[in-house]
């Protein structure tokens, strides 16, 4: 049986660069869309939204469809492995995480922009100067979408097998242990697992104060 420690740390991991690849998406989608019309935009914003409710199980399965040996990504060999993880916890994280930045930008990209042409500076200048300005929104993002992915369990399941010293992360090891019966292991990865969650959603309230 692996120890708490190992499991967590993989966890950690998986989730961190899962939601560390859907935050630079997220950020990157949303420079570009945010110079789209308001209906085109809220067209958008709509269909993501739509997909934060997409079941974890779900995308676990597309997941395991595409890297299935004889799926179309099959030839990777990522099936069962901690990159499977992190494409399938990418795809649940990215949607939450675009949700919350693209609101922030559209609405302050044009006083921005404004702002950068009436000092006479040029227009490239508006991404990073709106990067600027919301950096307490950003990092929010980024733990939200962290707590995401370290929460799911279908992906992490399907895509990953919850296979013992290789891609057993903190959801699958509370599954697999309660349904053998081991429930004082499972119990106590589920509190670190809840531990690091409320720890999380703290520091969004201390941040979120500063951006309200």
């Amino acid at each position: 049986m692996e120890s708490f420690f190992l499991v967590t740390l993989r966890s950690l991991y998986v989730a961190s660069m899962a939601s560390l690849l859907a935050f630079v998406s997220a950020v990157f989608l949303s420079l570009v869309f945010s110079k789209l019309s308001r209906e085109k935009a809220e067209m958008i914003l709509g269909v993501f939204e739509a997909l934060v409710g997409v079941p974890t199980t779900a995308v676990g399965l597309i997941v395991y469809m595409l890297l299935y040996p004889m799926g179309p990504l099959g030839f990777l060999r990522l099936l069962y492995t901690l990159p499977a993880i992190i494409i399938g916890e990418f795809i649940v994280a990215l949607p939450i995480a675009f949700t919350t930045i693209f609101r922030h930008i559209y609405g302050l990209r044009e006083s921005i922009r404004e702002l950068v042409l009436s000092l006479g500076a040029s227009e490239n200048h508006v991404p990073r100067l709106l990067l600027r300005e919301l950096t307490p929104t950003l990092i929010s993002s980024y733990l939200t979408s962290f707590s995401r992915a370290i929460g799911e369990l279908g992906v992490a399941l399907i895509a990953g097998g919850g296979i013992e010293g290789a891609t057993n992360v903190l959801t699958t090891a509370i599954a697999i242990q309660a349904s053998i019966g081991n429930y004082e292991y499972a119990l106590t990865i589920g509190l670190i697992l809840i531990a690091i969650t409320i720890s999380i959603t703290l520091v969004v309230k201390i941040i979120s104060r500063y951006v309200t």
